[in-house]
């Protein structure tokens, strides 16, 4: 079962990991009660403790602890009220799987057997004013049909059983958003070569004899 000691972990992980900068990204998971455990806004995640999270109820009214929940708790929120099965959620700023979005350019999960397997669908849902109702509303859609999902310009967000999953499914997305990012740089160099073969590269001997 997730804790707030647990969720702060997953905090640094993300820091750690490149997956936030600052203050950016939120964190939350739903209690057995039904409460939900979310992260505050301003603090940044590799410096969270356990007394800075809030505690909210569905409607979003402060149950436990003091300052401002996270900008984006209506995106959790209303996740939290689609879908009864998910029981933690993070959003981040992973930097390559974001760029792809930046470049209008779709996800592609199942170019590799991890992202298919682990990851599943993984739509990009249009952009939206931070933290607005419209984009907790377009993402809540999203989250009926997958696990992760992209926001165009904004980052990501993922689901899970608990925070370890939905973490897991973080890296996951972002690591698959590497390989594909170098594959398109890899074809498009492998298409410059076959245009040009006077342009291939030549091993190193043939450098030192020139």
């Amino acid at each position: 079962m997730d804790t707030k000691k647990t969720l702060c972990r997953i905090g640094a992980q993300m820091k750690e990991a490149g997956l936030v900068t600052a203050c950016d990204g939120n964190i939350s998971f739903r209690r057995s009660d039904g409460a939900i455990v979310i992260t505050p806004s301003g603090v940044p995640k590799g410096e969270l403790k356990p007394k800075h999270l809030l505690v909210v109820d569905l409607d979003g009214h402060v149950l436990e602890g003091t300052g401002k929940a996270s900008s984006e708790s209506a995106l959790h929120l209303e996740i939290y009220r689609k879908r009864d099965d998910v029981k933690a959620i993070i959003h981040a700023h992973p930097i390559t799987a974001t760029a792809l979005t930046v470049a209008g350019i779709p996800f592609r999960p199942d170019i590799v057997t991890e992202g298919a397997l682990v990851l599943g669908p993984v739509p990009t849902v249009p952009y939206a004013p931070p933290g607005s109702a419209e984009l907790a509303t377009a993402c809540a859609e999203a989250a009926e049909g997958a696990d992760v999902f992209l926001m165009e310009r904004h980052g990501a967000a993922t689901v899970g059983q608990n925070l370890t999953q939905a973490f897991y499914r973080l890296e996951t997305l972002e690591t698959v958003a590497k390989m594909y990012r170098d594959s398109l740089i890899f074809a498009a160099a492998k298409d410059s070569q076959n245009n040009n073969p006077a342009a291939k590269a030549q091993p190193l001997s043939w450098y030192l004899k020139q």
